[in-house]
């Protein structure tokens, strides 16, 4: 996938494209034309007509609409209570105050945003802050056990870590790249931060 086509699929996704053309052609349902047999008039024999079949009329076809976006599982958070531990090099945060795991549509332009820079959820560790009971990031990030670390809406003072970030703009800090951005509902719903965020990503893992 091409970097334009990426980033036409992310800040597009919602949207349905509808391409017209051609000419319309109005069908006309026309009665069948039944021709009654001829009768022989005979003194003595009387031939009585043959029956004539009746064809119902076709109904229309009704076309079902298609559902847009293939419905799937939102992506799993770790296990909530203390920080908890790293499984890959992705750590991804969130805050989500009612419920534990992303929202559906949350997910999936999460996964379509990580697929455009050539990563996935499926790669990545997200926690939600609001579900955490300890959320000193300290020696999780000293254990050096991620590469990078992309914070949706949580300030990481909140994490115990003493960081100046600019939004949108990755920083590399002891073999850790940080990368500060709003939360993605607002995000999702705002196209020029979509564009922001791709080439946030995009920037980041080329450097790294």
């Amino acid at each position: 996938m091409s970097s334009s086509s990426a980033l036409f699929q992310i800040l597009y996704q919602n949207e349905t494209l509808f391409r017209v053309g051609g000419s319309v052609v109005h069908e006309v349902l026309e009665e069948p034309i039944v021709v009654a047999p001829e009768i022989v008039k005979d003194p003595e024999i009387v031939q009585e007509p043959e029956p004539v079949a009746v064809v119902a009329a076709t109904p229309p076809i009704v076309a079902k609409p298609v559902a847009q976006t293939p419905a799937i599982a939102p992506a799993p958070t770790l296990p909530s209570g203390d920080f908890p531990a790293l499984l890959h090099s992705i750590l991804i945060l969130i805050d989500a105050a009612k419920q534990k795991d992303m929202a559906a549509s949350e997910s999936i332009f999460l996964d379509n945003i990580l697929k455009a820079v050539g990563h996935s959820v499926e790669k990545a560790d997200i926690v939600n802050y609001s579900f955490l009971k300890g959320a000193d990031a300290r020696k999780v990030l000293s254990e050096k056990k991620t590469n990078f670390f992309i914070t949706f809406g949580v300030p990481l003072i909140k994490l115990h870590l003493d960081l100046l970030l600019m939004p949108y703009t990755p920083k590399l800090v002891d073999g850790v790249w940080f990368l500060l951005t709003d939360t993605l509902p607002v995000i999702e719903a705002d196209r020029n931060l979509k564009k922001k965020l791709w080439q946030a990503l995009q920037k980041m893992f080329e450097m790294s």
